[in-house]
């Protein structure tokens, strides 16, 4: 069985879910990943790797592709055709044809249902955890692959996003934006290395930690919520300016106090008493007391800190709800 070879580069499509099959490949070098798209989601089913065959389902039931493959680097693929496969079938004996062709079919259902299972728990996903995944290992990687410079550490970041969108098995691009966020947000700048190349640079690689504890707890607190509400930055923001016009290291001001100077700034506060309850205890900056009415015990030298994460956290809230609002569009 000769066949013919084809090439792909990174990224190159072998074939589409839906389409007919023309045959079968056998893969002499690099990686396919086999995946399906929902909704804009993709969802990797699996990776395979040379010496293997993909595809070959279809030349027993004759059904259209279940799931899209495409090349994960440089490829090289042998396909072998219908007619080809035809021509060597002739020599086999009908009741290993249907045998085969009843496998198939049946194996083929069970991927369905693998996958329609996979894709409903890939739509569950929560983008906060997924966002604390990523951060995490982008954390691991500055003691795998961080460079001491002087106070700080630097991590190219091209390799980097490579490295974490492959420990998570997703898109570099769905990387990209988490990075996006924690920048845009102070807690790593961007630096350039002596060959003019991006370096994610952070003075404490332990912030990084902080950040991942305070997004873990937020999670804790509403295992339900998916996306940080603007209010809750809202509460914050205004719970520094306090801070920044008090002399004590410590103060204290009541919600409805906090909502009438919230309201001359411009917030709407009607969500604030809900949303003030997600602060209790998430961290030490800020003590949240209920009483006749909620009060906020507020530690002046940190809560710019808890500021901070929660600006990053919305401001990755802010990506996933647009991509939401575009599905639902």
């Amino acid at each position: 069985m000769s066949g013919k070879n084809k090439i792909l580069k990174p990224g190159e499509l072998l074939f589409k879910v839906g389409e007919q099959s023309d045959g079968m490949y056998l893969i002499r070098k690099g990686q396919i990943l086999v995946y399906l798209d929902k909704g804009g989601t993709e969802i990797p089913l699996a990776t395979i790797g040379a010496g293997s065959m993909l595809g070959e389902m279809a030349l027993f039931d004759k059904k259209p592709r279940s799931a899209s493959a495409r090349a994960v680097d440089d490829v090289e693929v042998t396909k072998i055709s219908n007619d080809e496969f035809n021509k060597i079938m002739t020599q086999i004996p009908k009741w290993f044809v249907t045998l085969m062709s009843t496998l198939s079919s049946r194996l083929r259902d069970t991927n369905e249902r693998l996958q329609d299972i996979e894709a409903k728990y890939k739509g569950n996903l929560n983008p906060i955890e997924e966002m604390i995944k990523t951060v995490h290992v982008l954390q691991l990687l500055y003691y795998k692959m961080g460079v001491k410079e002087v106070k700080s550490w630097g991590i190219e970041r091209e390799p980097a996003e490579r490295e974490v969108a492959q420990i998570l098995n997703k898109d570099k691009a769905k990387v990209t934006p988490v990075i996006d966020a924690i920048v845009s947000g102070g807690l790593v700048t961007i630096t350039k290395n002596s060959y003019k190349k991006d370096m994610l640079t952070i003075h404490n690689r332990g912030d990084l930690e902080r950040f991942i504890d305070f997004s873990s707890r937020i999670r804790k607190k509403n295992t339900a919520m998916k996306f940080l509400p603007q209010e809750f930055v809202d509460i914050l923001d205004l719970l520094c300016r306090q801070a920044k016009a008090t002399a004590y290291d410590t103060f204290s001001i009541d919600l409805k106090n906090l909502e009438e100077e919230g309201k001359k700034k411009g917030f709407v506060v009607e969500k604030w008493t809900e949303i003030a309850m997600i602060l209790e205890g998430i961290d030490d900056a800020i003590v949240v007391a209920k009483g006749k009415d909620i009060n906020f015990k507020v530690q002046k030298k940190t809560v710019e800190i808890v500021l901070q994460h929660a600006r990053i956290l919305r401001a990755i809230s802010r990506t996933e709800e647009k991509k939401q609002s575009g599905k639902a569009a």
